[in-house]
């Protein structure tokens, strides 16, 4: 019974890394994109065109006037 308790109490720190890793790899194909001066120069419009877009539609979900 005892080691059942150990394997549950190691759970958490392997749900850590294993999301840690997932996140990893997600954004490793963006740190390609910054390597070269064009494509980091896309990269960084098209985020910031995100985030812009993105705050809009959440603005006018929740109603909120803004400027």
């Amino acid at each position: 019974m005892n080691k059942f308790w150990d394997n549950v109490l190691r759970f958490p720190r392997f749900l850590v890394s294993v999301i840690l890793g997932l996140i990893l790899i997600i954004i490793s194909p963006f740190f390609v994109l910054l390597k070269k001066p064009l494509t980091s120069f896309f990269f960084i419009i098209s985020l910031a065109g995100l985030i812009t877009v993105l705050a809009i539609i959440i603005q006018k979900m929740i109603n909120i006037e803004c400027c």
